[in-house]
This record gives structure tokens, sequence and C-alpha cells, in this order.
């Protein structure tokens, strides 16, 4: 898929994997509009709410043409507790940022490509917590999981109008998200121990991949883990193995 002069929008396009993303396809000549809560996004939305998500795409159709390309990366890292102690008011945010605001981004952006009559290719951000259990993470895992079912069905129901919809799970990356953790030398150290690849990921990496997804005009339905490895290591195999140091 050629994606110049195509109308690309880039949910939580402020920042991390979004701005990436947004970078990237400019790159490639898409036109890109960034929906963020964010004053910096091109339209200001909180893909949360539904009233809120269809104003973003009229507005986007009205200033800009129907999208046909979608980065859904808005998303919350919700509560790290144990599934006893999780408040629900949490869990219930989680669930409206990553999931019901995927979907209604999918929705609405998809509804304008097929009214214009046109193809595309969707990208939603899930993570490799979407597969692997960590512990504290079920709020922000199951949506992640959700995510990747979700992508494979909106495929299958979106085929017929030639929109492609797959799922990137990224592995640790250094991001607004995960600064917090990126502060401790000590979390650092511990993903570069497990990752094959020996790094923390960049939000660059994760956008190179998204743009590659998109072009490959025979994907669809696919969740592809964008994580340097990181996801091949078990919680056994991390507590007994190191991985061999990079040759230089």
């Amino acid at each position: 898929m050629d994606l110049t002069n195509r109308i690309a929008v880039v949910t939580g396009g402020a920042s991390g994997i979004g701005a990436a993303s947004a970078a990237a396809l400019k790159a490639e000549g898409a036109t890109v509009v960034t929906w963020d809560l964010s004053d910096a996004a091109d339209i200001r939305v909180d893909t949360s709410d539904q009233a809120s998500v269809i104003a973003a795409a009229d507005e986007t159709v009205k200033r800009f043409g129907a999208p046909s390309l979608l980065v859904a990366a808005a998303g919350v890292p919700g509560p790290a507790a144990p599934v006893n102690e999780l408040d629900y008011d949490q869990w219930a945010r989680t669930f409206a940022v990553n999931i019901h605001g995927v979907f209604l981004s999918v929705r609405e952006v998809s509804r304008r490509a097929i009214e214009a009559g046109l193809d595309g290719s969707f990208v939603l951000i899930s993570s490799v917590q979407g597969t692997i259990a960590d512990p504290g993470l079920a709020a922000y895992s199951a949506t992640k999981a959700a995510i990747n079912h979700f992508a494979r069905v909106a495929a299958v129901d979106l085929g017929g109008h030639g929109i492609r919809v797959n799922a990137v799970g990224p592995g640790p990356t250094s991001t607004p998200m995960t600064a917090p953790l990126a502060a401790s030398a000590t979390w650092t150290t511990e993903v570069e121990q497990v990752t094959p690849l020996h790094a923390v990921g960049k939000p660059e990496q994760i956008a190179a991949a998204i743009v590659s997804i998109m072009h490959a005009d025979w994907i669809t339905g696919q969740v592809v883990n964008v994580d340097g490895g990181s996801s091949l290591i078990t919680a056994r195999g991390a507590s007994r193995a190191k991985i061999a140091p990079r040759n230089q």
C-alpha cells in the first residue's frame, strides 16, 4: 500500500509511540491528524468518550478529508496491584481508554473510509502484556489481550471493504508511560538481561514496524510483537538464565 497523500489518524499522537508514528507516517507522505487530550494535538479528543470521538472524526473529514489509515496508540498504564486489591473505578478507566477508545476509533475511522469508498490499514497498539502474565498488571494486560482479539475480528469484519486491521505488541519501550520505571537503573538492567537484543525499545522502532505493516498488502488480523525478543523469555527462564552478551 502506498501511504502517500492518505489521511492518517493517530490517537495518542502527542507523545510516545503515537508521536513517533505520526512522524514516520509524515515521512511516508501521509497527511497526519493527531488525536489526543493534549493541546498539542491537531484535534483534542477523549477517545474513551463516544461523542468526542464522533466529533473528532467529523472534524477530521471537514478539515483534512476522509481518513483511511489509523494508528490507535492512545492508552493508559492502569493500576498496579494484585487482583484482590484492584479498585473498580481504576479498572473501568483502564478499559474505557485502552479498549473502548480503540473500538470507537476503529468504528468511526472505518465508517468514514467506507463512506468515501477507500480501502485502508489500521494498526492497534497492544503490548506483550496481552500474551504474558506479569503480576499486578491485570487491568492493563486484560485490555491488551482484548485488543489482540478485537484486531482479528475487526480484520474479518472490515476485510470486504479492503480495510486491513493488525496489532503490534511493544515490549518495554522508552515512553512517558514507562518513564517512572526507566528512572531506575535496576529496571533498565533487568530488561536488557532478558531481552535478546539487549536494549529497551524506542518509540521510533515501534513506529517503523507500524509503517512496514501498513505497507504490507497481504497482512491482516495479525498481532506482531515488536519487542526485541523480550517476550521469548519466560519468568522461569529469566530466573535461571541470562542472555549471552551481544557480540561487539
